[in-house]
């Protein structure tokens, strides 16, 4: 390889939809090879580098130190030494960060706003030129890595994860444990006499080089300007000549094929994972054996296993492909099957199934023309992909740049095979043999009668070999009619011309049908030259959420609808089409998005099977039972989800428990779904918005569809004034402080968690501006001081968060160390102390902070769902602003730091005007908690950085990326100085949610 120099290779290709974006490949002269992009379209600008090396690396005597390491080297460098710099930069600039650790890789990835891509990389690169890793930084970090464990203790996916790891080879490093934990790497390392921060540096030492790594860089610079940078920046990482780790030895040996896994799950309901080893699938990429078998066994339409297996009323769902398991030595293939409680007994019959379509596929699917249409398909999907932002488009470039040559990395990253290899595929065949399989078989009925413990996460299974008289049935050939391949797929789209419609930012979505059953909001558009469109329609249905009855009724129509459509909607999603239906609190919602030229024939597919419903009384049943294991496995939410759960129950004026669906749902029966549907669909109206490339004609055919639907098949009228659903949301008494406090509802779980919400009121574009702001200013230093310095946990967020149109400023924490009330008394000490933070902020800090948010906020959307989602929340919410981004913005640009000082003084500091709320979850610590009320003048000077999951603004807050760090959310601020809050010693307790939401006035509902 000649290294140093724009390499003369093929270009990479690239869809047909990157019209703006340009790559080229590099290789520095240390090695590093990059791919560049460069769109003069992006308002963000990131970068990533991957590491070849993982936790299979990790010594025998230190499990977890891969994923430790990751973890460190956010800490500082001798060119940053100050601790968060680089995060507090990222930050600063409107961006944020993540990592991860897996079997093979590191790999580490920021985005910021595109201005600052050069300074934003001068810091990354030297977490590989000079990494500072300190004792104490250690000590404190390696609380975050033991936090992230217990998080994941009592998860399903984590434990079952770590059970396939358990019964592999135990000579083979993917035996061992990966996380990491205070046992692991700390207690057990200074109990032998090593130093916990040595070990570290010993890891980083002997496995990091530049010669194993592979990088990203996009921007809105041009190539040469983006490959100078990476030149400069990137070429001091030193280069060891390292050899790419080679792990040899089988993963599974002879003697642990053809067994049988029982594991009890923490959740209710029965999966079974049937997985084979087969040869390395990674040097057949441009094949992809595995993505087409995949394709074949995971089809879901007419004649496919899962069809089969739901007729029988043995299965819901099933998946087939390439494992996640699979790395450089060996690969493996899965098929996931989700059974029912009678699927459970019928488990030796299942497999049959799946062995016969594995015949049929042997015989009559491996032929170049069936491939065809599989490959025509992930072409078309290529074509038209939508554009990644920069943060996924790096992570995600750098890690496949290991894998395959720079020319095929986005070929690769979208599963677009480029040849047929009939030999390939008949030899991944070859190895779904019964003799080969192994079988992992999740269900609570094995509860007392498993035999071994999973070590780590403690769970319970046990392991046999599968018997005799099932290795028969599997092996014999039985012809089965009900199973054949799939059928030509009829949605596949031909036509590709966009309508004659330039728009731009100011045009804004119209209403192109109004009527009292109907008003469909339009908007044509080409703004991303893609031919796709959107459609929403939401049904409201008065009588949808009169009751936790009505509301359980609800789903569970909306449940059957989506499994009669399932088989037909499968060719559709294939052929790049899709549909969406769920219910809400006001009845339930319709959408559809794909290529215009064959999506109106979906549309009308769907609104005829709604037109046409009629309750299946065995479909009931099994959807019922499904409905009612998804009410039961709530309880086995995170914490911190249960917590803002409850809160919204608080709050909402209609918010119903799923405790109450849980208790209800058992007696219902198919009459009573007919008999509700009847009342359902007498009186609706809908609202909708169709954008994209749909022309004038085909909006006015949509309306016209959904109009006949309602008036022939419904017979619906519209509902009165008074039957239609009011967004209201309680508004908090000021300084009352009321406190929500429950038990966690899973017994096995430690943690503890807390939501603090400080209500600030509706939607209103100047206040929304300054709740941004606060956010944006405040929320590293949150995160340093509950986070980094105190260890809370690693789960901390502080968030603009919104229960319908009502904004809050909030703050989530997840610990298994400390309990609730210490959780909470640390946010009072924080808020205590911010107030000062505020007032010392310079004017330049200030402004620079406001510019950042203001280049947020307009962030260009890069694709048509994007901007539709954000258009369709303004109807669907009633608020109407379109320019919303652009209003904020100018709110923004008129507040002086004073208006800042004082609306946090108001909203959130002052225990007499602020409106707060607090619901605390209590975990079941195996071990009494730290109770410390404080922290020490000498814990608190400890300045270091920690990454955590931004939680999104105004949405759901999702969990903290498996292992690795995530976005910085905070930073600084000692809370010793902290004053107590008086307002504890007179604070409302609820004991009665439903008495406490009666109590509150209501803020007005959108209008």
């Amino acid at each position: 390889m000649c290294v140093g120099h724009k390499e003369a290779v093929p270009d990479i290709v690239k869809p047909a939809s990157f019209k703006t974006q340009n790559f080229r490949r590099v290789v520095l002269e240390n090695g590093i090879e990059f791919v560049l992009v460069s769109d003069a379209e992006l308002d963000k600008a990131g970068a990533a580098i991957d590491v070849r090396v993982g936790s299979l690396s990790d010594p025998l005597d230190t499990p977890g130190l891969a994923h430790f390491c990751e973890h460190m080297l956010f800490y500082a460098s001798a060119k940053y030494p100050e601790e968060d710099a680089y995060s507090k930069f990222v930050s600063e600039h409107g961006g944020h960060t993540n990592a991860y650790t897996s079997s093979e890789d590191t790999n580490y990835h920021f985005e910021v706003n595109w201005e600052a891509l050069e300074d934003g990389l001068d810091r990354f690169a030297q977490f590989f030129i000079s990494p500072l890793i300190s004792a104490d930084g250690v000590d404190r970090e390696v609380n975050a890595v033991d936090s992230e464990h217990n998080k994941n203790l009592n998860t399903d996916a984590w434990r079952k994860i770590q059970l396939w790891r358990h019964v592999a080879n135990p000579q083979h490093p993917i035996n061992r444990f990966a996380t990491g934990n205070l046992q692991t790497l700390l207690h057990t390392p200074k109990a032998e006499g090593r130093r916990p921060h040595e070990e570290v540096r010993k890891f980083y030492a002997g496995h990091y080089s530049s010669n194993i790594m592979k990088g990203a860089v996009m921007g809105r610079h041009s190539l040469d300007e983006l490959e100078a940078m990476v030149r400069a920046k990137f070429q001091g990482i030193g280069n060891a000549d390292l050899r790419v780790p080679e792990f040899t030895g089988d993963v599974v040996l002879p003697g642990q094929t053809a067994q049988i896994i029982r594991m009890v799950p923490e959740k209710e309901g029965h999966i079974i994972d049937m997985q084979w080893a087969i040869p390395p699938q990674q040097p057949l990429y441009r094949a992809s054996p595995c993505g087409y078998l995949g394709h074949l066994l995971g089809h879901e339409g007419s004649g496919s296993i899962l069809a089969h297996l739901k007729e029988q009323g043995w299965a819901t769902s099933l998946s087939a492909g390439e494992g996640s398991g699979s790395f450089s030595a060996r690969s493996f293939f899965n098929v996931r099957v989700t059974l029912t409680d009678e699927g459970f007994d019928h488990v030796q019959e299942i497999a049959n199934i799946v062995f016969d379509y594995i015949r049929i596929v042997t015989a009559e699917g491996v032929t170049a023309e069936r491939f065809q249409e599989y490959q025509d398909l992930a072409q078309l999907r290529f074509n038209f992909a939508d554009k990644a932002s920069p943060f996924q488009m790096v992570q995600a470039l750098s890690s496949q740049l290991q894998e395959v040559p720079a020319e095929d990395v986005l070929l690769s990253l979208h599963h677009v095979p480029q040849e047929f290899d009939e030999g390939a595929v008949r030899a991944v065949l070859e190895g779904l043999a019964p003799w080969n399989l192994r079988v992992m078989w999740a269900s609570k009925r094995f509860k007392g009668r498993t035999k071994e413990v999973e070590p780590w996460y403690s769970t319970d299974f046990s392991q046999e070999p599968v018997p005799n008289e099932w290795l028969s049935s599997w092996l014999k050939a039985v012809p089965n009619s009900a199973i054949h391949l799939p059928k030509p797929n009829p949605f596949i789209s031909s036509a590709f011309g966009l309508i004659d419609v330039k728009d731009g930012e100011e045009d804004h979505p119209r209403i192109g049908h109004s009527s009292p059953l109907l008003t469909l909001w339009e908007k044509p558009s080409t703004r991303f030259e893609t031919p796709k469109a959107i459609i929403y329609l939401h049904f409201a249905c008065p009588e949808a959420y009169t009751s936790p009855v009505a509301a359980v009724l609800t789903r569970l129509y909306v449940k059957l609808l989506n499994d009669y459509l399932n088989e037909t909607a499968y060719d559709a999603e294939l052929a790049g089409l899709s549909y969406g239906l769920s219910n809400t609190q006001s009845g339930f919602l319709l959408s559809f998005y794909g290529y215009n030229h064959k999506l109106m024939e979906l549309v009308h597919v769907v609104l005829k099977e709604i037109g046409d419903f009629a309750v299946r009384d065995d479909r009931f049943m099994i959807q019922k039972e499904a409905a009612a294991k998804q009410y039961a496995n709530m309880r086995y939410d995170q914490p911190y989800q249960a917590a803002l759960f409850e809160m919204k129950v608080l709050l909402e004026a209609q918010r119903w428990h799923t405790d109450e669906y849980e208790a209800v749902i058992g007696g219902l029966d198919p009459g009573d779904l007919a008999a509700f549907v009847r009342r359902l669909t007498c009186r609706c109206k809908v609202t909708g918005f169709a954008t994209g490339n749909l022309d004038g004609h085909s909006v006015k055919s949509l309306a016209a569809d959904v109009e006949a639907m309602l008036k022939n098949k419904w017979r619906a009228q519209p509902p009165f004034a008074s039957q239609l659903y009011e967004k209201r949301v309680g508004k908090l008494q000021q300084g009352a402080a009321p406190l929500f406090s429950t038990p966690g509802r899973n017994g096995a779980n430690e943690n503890s968690a807390v939501v603090i919400a400080f209500q600030t009121g509706p939607d209103d574009l100047r206040r929304n501006a300054l709740v941004s702001l606060l956010v944006q200013c405040t929320k590293r230093e949150a995160f340093h001081t509950l986070r980094t310095v105190e260890q809370l946990g690693y789960m901390v967020w502080l968030s603009s968060w919104s229960v319908l149109t009502v904004r809050n400023v909030a703050f989530i924490i997840q610990s298994a160390a400390f309990s609730a009330e210490h959780l909470e008394s640390r946010v009072d000490a924080f808020v205590g102390s911010a107030a000062a933070l505020l007032e010392a902020m310079p004017q330049e800090e200030f402004a620079s902070q406001v510019e950042e948010l203001v280049k947020s906020k307009l962030e260009k959307p890069k694709k048509l769902l994007q901007l539709a989602a954000r258009e369709w929340k303004e109807i669907d919410d009633n608020t109407l602003v379109f320019n919303r981004q652009s209003a904020e913005v100018a709110e923004l640009k008129q507040l002086a730091k004073s208006d800042l000082t004082e609306f946090f003084q108001e909203a959130v500091h002052s225990p007499v005007s602020r409106r707060t709320l607090a619901v605390h979850v209590h975990g079941n610590p195996k071990q009494p908690l730290e109770q410390a009320a404080g922290v020490s003048d000498a814990e608190s000077s400890h300045v270091s950085d920690g990454l955590t999951a931004a939680a999104p603004t105004g949405a759901v807050l999702g969990g903290a990326a498996e292992h690795g760090r995530t976005e910085p959310i905070m930073n600084g601020g000692s809370p010793a100085d902290a004053p107590a809050v008086a307002q504890q010693q007179r604070r409302q307790i609820i004991s009665d949610p439903w008495s406490f939401k009666r109590s509150l006035e209501m803020w007005p509902s959108p209008v």
